[in-house]
């Protein structure tokens, strides 16, 4: 679901007191798509209390009368729409409109209607409840990888990051409810530390327009966005349980939330436990997954004009890293890199965590205080602070493997003060941000560190303004930022030393962005931004063996700002009454483009051997499309179908760029049949994908050859079965049904495994 605005448009009748026996009261209103322009018909609104409902016309209107004043919960359900669960006050004849989840991944440009001054250019999808709750268990990458445009980097079969047109890592801005996601996300392997059943919805936003999300968005941004807490006295919540056949994985999560007298209040808590996972012809060792985590959400309205909100999450989990990957000399690891199986294997499933594992724990905590000066303009003050502690566990000699051969810890604290004002035609954003991290590694590792302790001061400037008028809309945003960045390094030469290296960036970003309604069915955004970014620690200073990916990693301290220019054009059009497409292009200059490229050579330490990685520096460009076009053909049948395409090259060197997604088409066809009774919501899913073998490649540039091309095949079924204001939601998914055998091109440890077979996922919902 987008959003449900419920606007009480009619006063209470005779002086706005309507007695318990008035029993004729008028509930009335609209059932849309996205917007009012795409009403709903046939959607049922029914009435739990009095067991009594409603259908809607073609026009998405309905209307209940002879109504008594109370409190009561509306069912809103609708054909191929998530279904939504409503909180009413009746004191007088109401007037509703409710906004559905039609689409569980679309382009935001669907709701320019409606909220043209809101993302004027911009190129954005959001993921809804419906899809999070059917991809529940899911890490948030996962999630989010059926979007167009997105890829996903992995590291084995439990930990990945989103790509968002070739770029990934510090160029895309995660933000955890509103906060960027302070860890150490500058690795391959370190997923980030968010539990997606937090959020109520995931935006992903591609392209530089996103101004006040930081300044090293060269990619995009991923919002993780949990809902404000519903206006109901009562308790709710749900209950929800999957299993993943491969690895065996278990996850049970919990909400409950209530609006108190005190305050509204929310909390989650998760966990999750699985195993080795298993590819088509053998078990991958040491990939098995422990989390437990807890997030609290409080809402307290002072006065009509001065709303405070307190959030506090933690999240913890110990992964285990494929110990197939981890070699002890060069002439094994030589043998070990595209080798059908890899080293290590067992033939029976374990839940056992071994050396080389990894457990990080994260706090985040946030307030954010918002007061009303007027009634369209609002100051607005958020702080946040994280704590981050990563700790990473090798196979090390004697009785020290559960010592960590690497212990860093991250504290960061992030301050935000904006003015919105969004009175008239034009709405105006504009504020003061401040960053302060401060990473330190642990001692008694016994190892010199991967990345050296920093401390770094982010003072930050930026506004945004957006215009409306008529048909077009206008957007217009810059920001400026501050790096001053202090490292102590300790020297790789013998005596030991400390060295200190001091660092100051100063980096901008600026963005346009228009938006034409050619028509109702047609809608055109273009958006054109300039974003400096800085080199992180990582790529500037990273000495020794980064464990998670079974590599050296060496910094470059010569590292200069990366310049980037992006133009991106995306076009949202209904081609008929059952037919819609979506269709983004985007081109992108980089200047001293900064990337990880395999180097010609395998090093032997007393950890074991390992291929190296250097950071180096080039002219670049990238371009692609993404499609995505929707086909309902019938009442109960609809298609989906979705292209993306990423092209990378070395302008410098005039040869590809390593790491580039390969081609991806994918496609489903589902049945959504009609409610039975108390059963609804039955679907049956049918999908595939087909990637691509990466061509776009020299052989000398990497140490394996890509793999090749490969297709899955996926399934679903579910329904829903409803009873005195409860739910019950079901539903088997199988992916990779035909137990293809394949390695994927970003996923790093392909040159030591294949990726994991069939997996069958049951998922059992309720709420309540």
């Amino acid at each position: 679901m987008k959003k449900i605005i419920l606007l009480l448009l009619s006063s209470l009748f005779h002086g706005g007191i309507v007695q318990a026996q008035d029993c004729s009261l008028i509930l009335s209103g609209v059932v849309f798509d996205n917007s009012p322009d795409y009403p709903l018909a046939y959607a049922n609104i029914y009435i739990e209390e009095i067991g009594e409902g409603a259908s809607t016309d073609d026009d998405g209107r309905f209307e209940l009368k002879g109504l008594c004043a109370g409190e009561y919960h509306l069912s809103i359900t609708h054909l191929g729409c998530h279904p939504e669960r409503v909180f009413l006050e009746l004191r007088g004849d109401t007037i509703l409109n409710i906004a559905l989840e039609h689409q569980a991944a679309l382009l935001e440009s669907v709701e320019v209607v409606g909220q043209q001054q809101r993302n004027a250019g911009q190129s954005q999808e959001t993921l809804g409840k419906q899809a999070l709750e059917q991809g529940a268990g899911q890490n948030l990458a996962n999630l989010i990888e059926n979007i167009a445009g997105l890829s996903v980097i992995r590291n084995g079969s439990g930990i990945a990051k989103p790509v968002i047109h070739g770029l990934t890592g510090n160029r895309i801005a995660i933000l955890n409810n509103g906060v960027i996601q302070a860890g150490q996300q500058w690795g391959v392997d370190h997923a980030p530390e968010i539990d997606p059943f937090t959020a109520d919805k995931i935006r992903v936003i591609k392209g530089v327009e996103s101004l006040a999300y930081g300044g090293n968005t060269l990619g995009g941004a991923v919002l993780v966005e949990p809902g404000n807490i519903p206006q109901d006295p009562h308790l709710h919540g749900a209950a929800q349980y999957v299993f993943g056949s491969n690895g065996r994985q278990h996850t049970v999560s919990t909400r409950l939330e209530k609006k108190g007298s005190w305050a509204d209040w929310r909390v989650i808590g998760t966990f999750k436990q699985g195993g080795d996972h298993r590819t088509p012809d053998y078990f991958l060792r040491n990939t098995g997954v422990r989390e437990r985590n807890v997030a609290l959400q409080v809402q307290k309205t002072v006065r009509e004009d001065w709303f405070h909100t307190l959030y506090y999450s933690y999240f913890n989990t110990e992964l285990g890293i494929l110990r197939g990957a981890h070699i002890a000399n060069t002439t094994d690891l030589d043998a070990a890199i595209g080798r059908e199986e890899p080293f290590f294997t067992q033939p029976n499933f374990s839940y056992e965590l071994e050396e080389p594992r990894q457990r990080v724990q994260h706090h985040l905590l946030k307030y954010k205080s918002k007061y009303y000066v007027e009634a369209n303009r609002s100051l607005e003050f958020t702080y946040a602070g994280q704590l981050n502690r990563r700790e990473e566990f090798d196979v090390r000699r004697g009785d020290r493997s559960d010592q960590a051969a690497l212990d860093l810890a991250l504290q960061s604290h992030f301050f935000d003060l904006n003015w919105h004002d969004e009175s008239g035609h034009a709405t105006k954003k504009m504020g003061i941000q401040y960053r302060f991290n401060e990473n330190d590694n642990q001692p008694g590792t016994g190892v010199l560190p991967l990345i050296p302790d920093y401390n770094s001061h982010l003072p930050a400037l930026y506004f945004i303004w957006q215009l409306h008028h008529d048909r077009q809309s206008f957007q217009l945003g810059g920001r400026y930022d501050f790096v001053a960045m202090e490292v102590a390094t300790i020297t790789q030469d013998l005596p030991r030393r400390v060295e200190r290296f001091s660092h100051r960036f100063h980096n901008y970003s600026a963005a346009a962005g228009w938006q034409y309604r050619v028509s109702k069915f047609w809608s055109s955004k273009f958006n054109i931004g300039v974003v400096r970014r800085s080199p992180e620690v990582n790529e500037l200073y990273s000495q020794g063996l980064h464990q998670g990916v079974a590599s050296i990693e060496e910094g470059n301290a010569a590292l200069q700002p990366e310049l980037s220019v992006k133009g991106i054009w995306a076009n949202s059009l209904q081609l008929a009454d059952d037919l819609w497409l979506e269709a983004t292009a985007y081109y992108q200059l980089v200047s001293d483009f900064i990337f990880l490229e395999p180097q010609e050579e395998t090093r032997l330490t007393i950890r074991g051997a390992f291929p190296v990685f250097g950071y180096q520096q080039t002219n670049a460009r990238l371009a692609g499309v993404d499609v995505s076009a929707r086909y309902e053909w019938a009442t109960h049948w609809q298609w989906q179908a979705q292209y993306a395409m990423v092209r990378g090259y070395d302008r410098s060197r005039e040869q590809p760029l390593v790491y580039m997604p390969s081609d991806r088409v994918q496609s489903e066809i589902s049945w959504q049949g009609d409610d039975i009774k108390k059963f609804t919501e039955p679907k049956i899913t049918l999908g595939g994908r087909y990637v691509l073998e990466q061509t776009r490649l020299l052989p000398t540039q990497d140490f394996l050859a890509p793999p090749p091309a490969y297709f899955l095949l996926d399934a679903s079924i579910g329904g829903a079965l409803s009873w005195s204001g409860n739910t019950l939601h079901l539903s088997v998914q199988m992916r990779n049904m035909l137990n293809e055998q394949y390695r994927d091109y970003l996923n790093r440890l392909r040159y030591y495994a294949d990726e994991e077979g069939r997996n069958v996922r049951v998922n059992v919902r309720v709420e309540f």
